[in-house]
């Protein structure tokens, strides 16, 4: 089976000058990547679709480990439901504060920091598939 590599460029594709595509590991990370990053309803006719990170983006109030849970349980939920190439899942989801601006001795620029590891196994194959990711979150980041 063949797979498209994101961003698709449809003004090239329609011009008849080939695709660009990828192995299914690289297919898998880049839709994995999309429930990460998704909101909750912005795919149409998928309301489950995207993960809790940005209906806690502002929550000052949640507690690290709830955070961490919270997204680990939506992205688990969603990973299973959508990525079906995938069996055996593990996600961990780990928030830090980091300090971006270390060139400055005098400012501090602190964001909070979200390790993503998502983990399982090919269904096709069975070989073990590893995707990893950092984004930086909340109110700290902007």
């Amino acid at each position: 089976m063949k797979y498209l590599k994101l961003p698709i460029d449809f003004s090239t594709m329609l011009k008849g000058n080939g695709r660009k595509e990828c192995t299914v590991e690289e297919s898998i990370a880049q839709y994995i990547m999309m429930q990460i990053t998704s909101r909750y309803g912005e795919v149409a006719g998928r309301n489950d679709f995207g993960s809790d990170i940005w209906e806690l983006e502002f929550n000052q109030l949640v507690k690290i480990y709830e955070w961490e849970e919270t997204v680990r349980t939506s992205l688990l939920r969603t990973i299973t439901k959508y990525e079906i190439r995938l069996t055996d899942l593990k996600v961990a989801v780990n928030l830090s504060e980091v300090d971006t601006n270390i060139d400055s001795k005098k400012y501090s620029e602190i964001r909070r920091k979200a390790v993503i590891n998502v983990s399982g196994n090919i269904v096709q194959t069975g070989i073990p598939f590893n995707f990893n990711t950092s984004i930086y979150v909340s109110p700290l980041s902007q």
